[in-house]
């Protein structure tokens, strides 16, 4: 009998890119197997599960309220709700490998009415609500972040699953480095000779980092290169010498390629990204959540990999004061590419399946 797994995870790329990544390895190691996703149909899972070929069931997604309010009153329907409904797709399932998201608490909890198998990936350096929730009783817990290995004596240690153009970046020798930073520029119209600096807060972009490369925009740029991707839904500001807006980067190995420094969020693939390809980044952790993203931009910075700044100091003036002081420090630092994140989708594919496999 063919087996199945399901992955949940949605609401954002930090939850879907290495919950398809896991997929794609699954797929790899047993071609019989059959790979399926549970997410919302509003989700970005709405679009990336099906556009990688994986067959997505929806649930209605349900978050957590962060403060009191009539969603308060109602979350514990809307749990229950959604709960069911998981158990219905997931009647049948050998497996289900959870990352966290809008969906996960619902499948977390119906797997353990159904007695499903259940895997969790950690992304972040802090777990969020439904992976907190899971872990009670997961048959393994896998997470990204050293320091949460250690605090998890019952965990393992995978690293963050990536995508493999990116972990390719990992691999070259310096001569290659120095190669791809000159087609990458050359992409985007910008001179590899000159320092560039590369700007993104996720697909939707992000208002304060818009606002501060706008405020920076008002001043000379003293012969630094932008290039900013300010999100899908916002307008498109106008390109002038030396910055170049997009919609969004759909190409990350030559932005990573191209880039002497990143200015960025520090949500948990982001990271693990930088890490991997030994970039150095301008951290600003989104203030929202449980503080994850403040722990994950902590761990860049104890690594010589990043300058952290909250959201609320960070605009165009605190650049203008530390942009040359960022790219300085982007230059001297000796960080060496991580390849703790090259494997892990491998080494979670595989936790799964010997879980599985009779």
């Amino acid at each position: 009998m063919t087996q199945r797994v399901v992955l949940a995870g949605g609401g954002s790329a930090g939850h879907v890119e290495p919950a398809l990544a896991v997929a794609d390895s699954l797929s790899s190691l047993d071609k019989a197997l059959r790979v399926e996703f549970l997410g919302t149909a509003s989700g970005i899972e709405s679009t990336l599960v099906p556009q990688r070929g994986y067959r997505l069931l929806t649930i209605p997604k349900v978050a957590l309220p962060r403060r009191i309010s009539l969603t308060t009153l109602t979350f514990p329907v809307a749990l229950l709700r959604s709960t069911y409904l998981a158990a219905v797709k997931l009647r049948g399932a050998d497996m289900l490998i959870g990352f966290g998201g809008y969906v996960s608490a619902s499948a977390y909890l119906a797997a353990k009415i159904l007695r499903i198998p259940t895997v969790i990936h950690e992304a972040n350096a802090k777990p969020g609500w439904a992976n907190r929730l899971g872990m009670r009783s997961a048959s393994i817990v896998a997470v990204a972040f050293e320091n949460l290995a250690e605090r998890w004596p019952q965990s393992i240690l995978t690293g963050m699953p990536i995508r493999s153009s990116i972990a390719a970046l990992a691999e070259l020798d310096e001569s290659a480095r120095r190669e791809l930073r000159v087609k990458s520029a050359a992409k985007f119209g910008l001179d590899a000779n000159r320092p560039i600096v590369a700007i993104f807060g996720g697909s939707l972009g992000s208002a304060r980092l818009n606002q501060a490369i706008g405020e920076l925009l008002e001043s000379d740029l003293s012969g630094v290169q932008l290039i900013h991707a300010v999100g899908r839904a916002n307008p498109l500001p106008p390109s002038r010498p030396d910055y170049v807006p997009m919609p969004y980067f759909d190409d990350m190995p030559a932005i990573y390629g191209a880039a002497d420094l990143l200015i960025t969020r520090s949500g948990a693939v982001t990271c693990c990204e930088l890490m991997t390809v030994a970039r150095f980044a301008i951290l600003v952790p989104l203030p929202h959540g449980n503080g994850e993203q403040g722990q994950n931009a902590e761990r860049l910075v104890d690594d010589g990999l990043a300058i952290a700044i909250s959201d609320k100091e960070f605009c165009g003036d605190w650049l203008r004061a530390n942009l040359q002081r960022a790219l300085q420090a982007a230059r001297e630092s000796r960080a060496k590419p991580s390849r703790l994140h090259i494997t892990a989708a491998d080494e979670i594919a595989k936790l799964a399946l010997a879980k599985i496999k009779p």
